[in-house]
């Protein structure tokens, strides 16, 4: 077992192991859009201009932070609605499945009256499931190859989820335990 320790390198986080290896993490870029209504839209996207936003970030904020202790407290304060709809409107698929509706869990009314108050606070339920479907879609697209593949994978029913399609099965914790399993074994090949 080889310990890594993070080390700052021209403003790059890079991993080091004990065989002196590196491999540098991706490296997201935030950037404010002050859009005409006088909104601010977040956009984070990878180190390459190409690359897929990473959803958790846009969760958190533009807070870069891979402390889970961190993740915890925010959800347990509750993401700002406002960032949940970035994390959706950077998601193809997420903005068709009607996913919103799916994290806040409530009827089509609540969803548009809860949506003039966007800076409002979610649940801590709500919140988890929130980070549920941004942790599924990240770690289904390092799986996967491409955020392409990995929202299409989303929705289509997976024989290893006895048919059930992934986006489905996110919004409860047994569900989404069964999910990262999946794309676990699919990474390892044991699927």
């Amino acid at each position: 077992m080889s310990a890594k320790k993070k080390d700052v390198v021209g403003g790059e986080f890079v991993k080091v192991d004990s065989l002196k290896r590196t491999v540098k993490s991706r490296a997201p870029k935030v950037s404010v859009t002050v859009l005409e209504d006088g909104r601010q839209a977040l956009t984070v996207t990878g180190k390459d201009s190409n690359a897929a936003p990473q959803l958790v970030t846009i969760l958190l904020a533009g807070d870069l932070g891979d402390d889970r202790m961190a993740i915890y407290r925010a959800v347990k304060h509750g993401f700002p609605l406002q960032s949940v709809l970035d994390m959706i409107e950077n998601s193809t698929v997420y903005k068709q499945c009607g996913v919103l509706s799916k994290i806040v869990g409530a009827s089509d009314r609540t969803l548009a009256r809860r949506l003039k108050t966007p800076n409002e606070a979610l649940t801590p339920e709500q919140s988890t499931r929130a980070l549920n479907y941004a942790e599924v879609l990240e770690k289904a697209t390092d799986v996967l190859g491409s955020r392409e593949l990995a929202e299409q994978w989303m929705v289509k029913p997976a024989r290893g989820l006895d048919g059930e399609t992934p986006i489905d099965l996110i919004s409860n914790s047994v569900g989404y335990e069964l999910v990262t399993d999946f794309l676990t074994r699919i990474e390892y090949g044991v699927y």
